[in-house]
């Protein structure tokens, strides 16, 4: 990843901003950008398989850009979109309300997400 990316990749190290570092369950680690975005990556491990996992590309305060997440939600339907459990959360500040989410088609895997930020970077003139 890091190989394939090297353009926009400044810096990487584990851990997801949580405190917490990957471990045999969860594989866990940041990318930085070179406009100081991060992408805080949490995978949580089944059987050596990603079964549920967290991309949260975040800008250089903190704050939300995109979340891509596949933790499904069974027990509300009201959470879920039409890719369940595949779906997008938008920037805090651009949410109607806590449940805002759009369907995720094409950006279920790391690489693809990482496709994403490039060009977004790409367009926003940021490299």
């Amino acid at each position: 990843m890091e190989k394939d990316f090297s353009n926009i990749i400044m810096n990487s190290c584990d851990g997801d901003g949580s405190g917490l570092f990957t471990s045999i369950s969860f594989t866990r680690h940041t990318f930085v950008f070179t406009d100081m975005s991060r992408l805080l990556i949490t995978e949580h491990l089944s059987r050596g398989r990603i079964e549920i996992y967290f991309y949260d590309w975040v800008d250089e305060h903190g704050a939300d850009i995109l979340k891509f997440h596949s933790e499904p939600h069974k027990d509300d339907r009201r959470y879920q979109t039409s890719t369940e459990p595949y779906h997008i959360h938008p920037p805090a500040d651009a949410k109607l309300t806590n449940m805002t989410r759009y369907p995720n088609v094409y950006h279920q895997e790391l690489p693809a997400i990482m496709e994403h930020i490039f060009f977004s970077l790409v367009a926003a003139k940021k490299i």
